[in-house]
């Protein structure tokens, strides 16, 4: 990476929060602080856990151009499109750092009271605090020699 190459915001640890009578959370002011000037998070649903993946506006336009550089679209990659992008929503956090989560996200992660807000690098997962599971030690070969390896 040359100097001139901005760095990605990298999110690690996590939070807890509880959601509040109008169904809000705080989001932690040190992440608002990595997402940069928008105070936009995209939320996706995760098609095979009860989690969302939350990314910034930065990441997701380094997706979306990751996918123009791809070549044409075809009828199916649009239609999957269409299908991922249906059950999204674009969260904003308020002067407090609030952000309201619509109800069919939160159906999504069966959520009660609590959420779990975890940094996984360049997205942040939002998992309900019943359905997360951190069971440490997890086996991977290639996460424990990205993390753990030598230089």
């Amino acid at each position: 990476m040359t100097t001139t190459q901005k760095i990605p915001a990298l999110f690690v640890g996590s939070f807890t929060h509880s959601l509040d009578a109008k169904r809000r959370m705080i989001f932690p002011s040190t992440w608002r602080n990595l997402a940069g000037e928008s105070n936009q998070l995209f939320a996706f649903p995760h098609p095979d856990e009860k989690c969302l993946y939350l990314y910034t506006a930065a990441e997701m336009m380094r997706r979306l151009d990751e996918l123009r550089s791809g070549g044409a679209v075809d009828a199916a990659d649009q239609q999957a499109i269409r299908s991922i992008t249906s059950g999204a929503d674009m969260l904003m956090w308020d002067a407090q750092g609030r952000i309201r989560i619509g109800e069919n996200l939160l159906a999504h992660i069966e959520v009660k009271e609590q959420l779990v807000l975890v940094g996984a690098l360049t997205r942040i997962e939002l998992w309900s605090a019943e359905n997360f599971d951190l069971a440490l030690p997890q086996e991977s070969s290639a996460a424990e020699n990205v993390f753990f390896g030598g230089y």
